[in-house]
């Protein structure tokens, strides 16, 4: 995303959680407008941690963030943070606490400040662009872990922020609810990182890739590239996706027998690997 403007950028950042060695020592990372970025990896690679320090919900024992051409010090920095950056938690009864679909929607657009018939307004619309117009009398604690997960998107769309951080969107979701997810996120647009260890979903989602390990950046690129990268994959505790794993297989020839695949092979290194 050379050339695009930076919005929220981590500088030698560094984090431990108490009693455990460090996370991140050091830590690079930036989000730039208009990114459609997956960040992958295994279990504990620092995925969630990086989301969180994003919004300010855990804060760097060294280094610096910016968001927004200001620097990130003080809590009115990151309250304004989380005013223009949208997070879908992990766990969507982390998101849901009000008792109905409506007045958890309408939650964040009252508290930025919107009148009720704007916050209903605002309610109305992001439901019916989800497809969930008859959910707003909804009790929220009785809805399906996949309807949580689009209501919990729905209630963070309502704040109409500037960047989606989304981590593990897909979760819970049943093909019709995942399509719909897909269709929503590309109709949206703008700037949005995904935390995800859906392969598939990163690709019907996303231009490019970012793999963590072991709390470090390892490799950036298209996300062809990346996910298509059996050995980069493997080494990092993932897989490469059906849909790529598939077009990757030997041909048939029926002249020579079976041949090597045309694809992507492991002569091409990508992003950070290169100086490795």
């Amino acid at each position: 995303m050379d050339g695009n403007h930076t919005l929220i950028q981590l500088e030698g950042v560094r984090f431990g959680y108490p009693g455990r060695p460090l996370l991140f020592d050091g830590l690079g990372f930036a989000v730039h407008e208009g990114d459609r970025l997956a960040v992958v990896g295994a279990n504990g690679s620092g995925k969630t941690t990086l989301f969180h320090l994003l919004v300010g919900l855990r804060r760097p024992s060294a280094g610096h963030i910016r968001a927004f051409g200001r620097a990130v010090t003080r809590r009115a920095d990151y309250d304004e943070v989380r005013r223009r950056v949208g997070f879908l938690f992990q766990d969507s009864d982390d998101q849901l606490f009000s008792p109905t679909v409506r007045e958890d929607m309408a939650f964040g657009p009252l508290n930025l400040g919107r009148s009720s018939e704007e916050a209903a307004r605002i309610v109305n619309e992001t439901l019916e662009g989800l497809g969930l117009a008859d959910y707003a009398d909804r009790v929220s604690a009785d809805l399906s872990g996949g309807e949580k997960r689009l209501v919990a998107l729905a209630t963070v769309l309502a704040m109409k922020p500037e960047v989606l951080l989304l981590d593990e969107p897909s979760n819970g979701l049943d093909p019709a609810g995942r399509s719909t997810l897909v269709e929503v996120l590309a109709r949206i647009g703008g700037t949005q990182v995904v935390s995800s260890h859906d392969m598939e979903f990163v690709r019907a989602t996303c231009l490019r890739v970012a793999v963590m390990h072991k709390g470090a950046l390892v490799a950036e690129g298209p996300t062809d590239e990346i996910l298509g990268d059996a050995e980069l994959m493997l080494r990092h505790g993932l897989e490469v996706p059906y849909s790529l794993a598939v077009r990757e297989e030997p041909a048939y020839d029926h002249h020579h027998g079976a041949g090597t695949s045309h694809g992507h092979g492991h002569g091409a290194r990508h992003g950070r690997e290169q100086h490795e």
